[in-house]
């Protein structure tokens, strides 16, 4: 085998040439072009892969860049709404406090009015109260038992004439509250106080309180609040309760069938303290009533229309 071969070029004009290639020289060459040929092919299919990952890539990052798009906008909005609703609320809020202010003030000026309207009440049920009192010989002062078990810080409570009215009432009050008033059995009055025939012997005597009508057993109520000095056994009287009002008044109560309060118990008006009996120098069953004002008997009577005093009515609330 001949180690060259001919390539054979033929022109247009008939002419032929021939070029000898060297074996060899051939397989090297062909080698070089098909490596250079899976080259090309190989650097090619790289390029495409390249090219399709680029544009993958690209489109990937134009999707991420449309959501940053629209999330811009969307926090855009979000932050314009909630500026609104800020400055809404802040809207609302001032409205509030402006409503709220104008409530005080009408509430101020309503309380106002309430209390120049008491007080005015207070006053003239106040100044009723002393002239009724007043016109029944009445002392107006303080109990002494009021002060007792109590005390703390003492703090000024001013000039102002609520202030000085309500010391007036308090004082009023509780004075009304130690006073003995009213009845102390629902019963009328069978014997009253002053001379009066003896109902055991007939003879001319003194009475130094009121019989009241009553049935064994009934109450027998506290006129006033104070303290029991006696719930015991006291000759002619029986049975007998004794309270010490303060400011000189003492009530006693006769011929009881039994005792509800005992020596030392502080009382209240109304307080049921004994029933009702005939012990002692009695004719039946009834309730001797004494009140003593600094040690000597007074007529009940007098403390009993105080209780029985009706107040003047009430003006009508101020209404709006």
């Amino acid at each position: 085998m001949s180690s060259h071969f001919y390539i054979i070029l033929t022109s247009d004009s008939g002419k032929t040439c021939r070029l000898p290639i060297h074996r060899k020289s051939f397989t090297v060459i062909s080698g070089m072009a098909l490596l250079t040929l899976a080259a090309l092919v190989v650097s090619s299919s790289l390029t495409m892969g390249l090219l399709g990952t680029n544009r993958h890539y690209a489109q990937k990052i134009g999707h991420l860049n449309e959501q940053l798009r629209h999330s811009t906008q969307l926090l855009a909005r979000q932050q314009q709404n909630s500026e609104q609703l800020k400055q809404q609320m802040s809207l609302e809020i001032a409205n509030l406090e402006m409503a709220k202010a104008r409530q005080a003030a009408s509430f101020s000026e309503e309380k106002d009015e309430i209390i120049a309207s008491t007080v005015s009440e207070l006053n003239t049920r106040t100044e009723y109260i002393k002239e009724v009192m007043d016109s029944l010989g009445l002392k107006i002062k303080r109990s002494s038992y009021a002060r007792k078990d109590s005390g703390g810080p003492f703090v000024p409570s001013g000039n102002s004439e609520q202030n000085q009215l309500m010391v007036k009432t308090d004082k009023y009050l509780e004075t009304i509250r130690y006073t003995p008033l009213g009845k102390p059995v629902p019963g009328s009055i069978s014997s009253g106080f002053g001379s009066r025939l003896d109902p055991v012997n007939n003879d001319g005597a003194y009475h130094t309180g009121l019989d009241f009508r009553a049935g064994k057993g009934d109450k027998i109520f506290a006129t006033g609040a104070g303290i029991v000095t006696m719930a015991g056994w006291n000759g002619n009287y029986g049975n007998n309760v004794q309270i010490d009002h303060g400011n000189g008044y003492i009530s006693s109560f006769a011929h009881l069938d039994r005792f509800r309060v005992k020596k030392g118990d502080r009382v209240e008006r109304g307080q049921i303290i004994g029933l009702v009996g005939s012990s002692g120098r009695t004719t039946g069953a009834h309730l001797h009533y004494e009140v003593s004002l600094n040690s000597k008997t007074i007529n009940p009577e007098k403390l009993i229309k105080v209780a029985g005093v009706t107040l003047p009515a009430p003006r009508p609330s101020i209404k709006k």
